[in-house]
């Protein structure tokens, strides 16, 4: 209601959260809905989800119920330049102030025209690049072939290509960068302003301002005291990062005791433990004390 014209989207970690809920809960499904969210084009969209009806009729009429543009990159529009699935981005942003000055550090240690991770990204795609033919269609239109039935256009005045990825991130795509390397231009300066250093310093540039603590603000007389909001705390400790889904891989900071030779503290010996142990404590082992009183009993006689 307040801002009728921004883009809706879905963090699709959620979205399978809740198909799961739905009784769809196998690997496979889990692998076709997340090839159908990644697919950037309408056509590869199709495949995907046409190969998840095939293996799940139910599955794929749960999903079809899902508004498209809220969730599947291929319906995303390019207005924010952003092609991301899952909301991570977001939860980043709790503590504010300490991330402003944290990110600004960090900007000022940056080489190049690029944020660092960006220019990683260009860097992939200059790679692939090296299997792609681009041919000069029409002003500043060309043809680009990587492979059989890989043929995209691209517009270096549009920053756009039929493929959507450059569209959708504002990073250029391997076809774009093809084209690019053709004309012999400088690659960082097809990529969106904002994903370069200067922007970076710009945006981290306004602090959040500190302030004086209560004993130095001025006294209203008419004016009702601000009461604090109740505060609800929530049962148990507060947990300090996100709880992982069940099929999510689980991380631990614990050492592995693998290949330790583990040692009974009371009989000292390796191997043993406490349910494997049979009380022999030290040299007061059981069957060395039959021996001893045999040998003893026959010195007697």
């Amino acid at each position: 209601m307040l801002f009728p014209n921004a883009e809706t989207r879905h963090c699709v970690r959620q979205l399978h959260s809740n198909f799961k809920k739905a009784g769809f809960q196998t690997k496979e499904l889990k692998d076709l809905l997340w090839k159908a969210a990644r697919a950037s084009t309408t056509r590869e969209f199709d495949d995907a989800i046409d190969e998840l009806r095939k293996t799940n009729q139910h599955a794929y009429d749960w999903l079809k119920e899902k508004n498209p543009t809220h969730w599947l990159r291929s319906h995303f529009s390019f207005r924010s330049h952003s092609d991301m699935l899952v909301n991570n981005l977001f939860e980043s942003f709790n503590k504010i102030m300490l991330l402003i000055v944290k990110k600004k550090e960090e900007a000022d240690k940056w080489k190049g025209m690029l944020c660092p991770k960006i220019k990683k990204k260009v860097d992939v795609n200059i790679k692939d690049l090296l299997r792609c033919a681009p041919s000069h269609a029409s002003g500043d239109k060309y043809q680009v072939e990587c492979g059989p039935g890989s043929q995209h256009v691209v517009d270096l005045v549009e920053n756009s290509c039929s493929c959507r990825n450059w569209d959708l991130t504002g990073i250029p795509c391997m076809y774009a960068l093809a084209v690019i390397h053709l004309k012999d231009e400088f690659p960082d300066t097809y990529v969106q302003t904002w994903y370069t250093k200067q922007a970076q310093l710009q945006i981290y540039s306004n602090f959040a301002s500190p302030i004086r603590g209560p004993k130095q603000w001025a006294s209203l007389s008419n004016m009702l005291p601000i009461l604090s909001p109740p505060l609800r705390r929530p049962l148990g400790k507060p947990t300090k990062v996100r709880k992982k889904e069940p099929d999510e891989p689980q991380t631990t900071d614990r050492l592995s005791k693998r290949g330790v030779e583990m040692r009974y503290n009371k009989c000292k010996r390796i191997g043993h433990n406490k349910r494997s142990c049979k009380g022999e404590v030290g040299q007061n082992i059981p069957g060395k004390r039959h021996q001893v009183g045999a040998q003893t009993q026959q010195q007697a006689t």
